[in-house]
């Protein structure tokens, strides 16, 4: 990144602070943008001289932001739902990797052969969520959570190594468990 970019972020985040994802305040930002612009709307409507002033196309202005506010409240809403299965689908696959991986790291010696398939599905795993996250599913502070679990057994030398022989499939659509765990 350019040094003028970085500083102007750097201003930027000194003076508003983090950057965060907050549905519920942007849920509440959305209704009150829409009712401003309607405000805004009527209030300019009033201030045109009576004699090019529409009620129709007022009417019709009034209604169609309306109409947009509610469907992109759907689209949120659907949204939101995806989101849910996602994390729900996420959770459950490593659930039922979880234990044994966390069993295997921490006992000494060679891995199991399917101790290791177990960590392969728990790359594919990784990266399907790392996806997610670029994506704009995920929030920044569940992906923080799951890329803190995924350092925890970064640490373990036979872990990296399995990553290492697999990075060379270059099957895990551009992810890189050691950069990412290295972060």
């Amino acid at each position: 990144m350019h040094q003028s970019a970085r500083a102007a972020d750097d201003l930027v985040q000194r003076t508003f602070g983090p950057a965060e994802s907050n549905p519920a305040t942007n849920r509440r930002m959305f209704w009150l943008s829409s009712i401003a612009g309607a405000v805004v709307i009527l209030v300019v409507y009033l201030l045109v001289p009576p004699a090019h002033q529409s009620r129709s196309v007022l009417l019709t202005v009034l209604v169609g932001i309306g109409a947009l506010a509610f469907y992109l409240r759907r689209l949120d809403s659907e949204h939101g739902r995806l989101v849910k299965e996602i994390l729900k689908e996420f959770n459950d696959r490593y659930d039922k990797l979880g234990s044994e991986l966390l069993f295997a790291t921490a006992h000494r010696g060679e891995l199991e052969k399917e101790t290791e398939l177990k960590f392969i599905r728990y790359f594919n795993l990784c990266a399907e969520e790392w996806l997610s996250w670029r994506a704009g599913y995920i929030d920044d502070q569940v992906w923080t959570a799951w890329r803190n679990g995924m350092k925890q057994y970064s640490k373990d030398p036979r872990v990296m190594a399995i990553w290492d022989e697999e990075a060379k499939t270059d099957s895990y659509y551009g992810f890189d468990f050691r950069q990412v765990t290295a972060t």
